[in-house]
């Protein structure tokens, strides 16, 4: 045989998009989980507010107590706020990213499709 034996552009093509939607798949699953962590950190971010405002309502009705277990538990409050603001901007921009990369991968798995399978 004077030249090698290649697959047939046809057989490339139909590698070439299993091999970009199996990465799609993996992008999408990546992107369903940051959205449920968004989702349950907001439910998260809202009860803590919620105890956070009743716990400062208290304190400035001057209800706190002697012990001044209400400020404590204001300030824990604000910390948890501060990170769990913090975490859901991180994952905004983590899903941000991944829709991103679906809609690159969506754009190339197209202009395979779209390409004629003949050599």
């Amino acid at each position: 045989m004077l030249f090698p034996r290649f697959r047939s552009k046809e057989r490339d093509l139909r590698s070439d998009i299993d091999r970009l939607s199996s990465i799609q798949q993996v992008v999408m699953r990546a992107l369903s989980d940051t959205e449920s962590e968004a989702s349950g950190l907001a439910a998260r971010l809202e009860d803590a507010r919620s105890r956070a405002a009743f716990l400062y309502g208290d304190v400035i009705e001057g209800d706190e107590g002697e012990d001044g277990k209400s400020s404590i538990l204001i300030q824990e409050a604000e910390r948890f706020l501060v990170r769990g603001e913090r975490r859901r901007d991180e994952l905004d921009t983590h899903a941000a990213f991944l829709r991103q990369l679906d809609e690159q991968l969506t754009r190339g798995i197209d202009s395979l499709r779209q390409q004629p399978t003949e050599d």
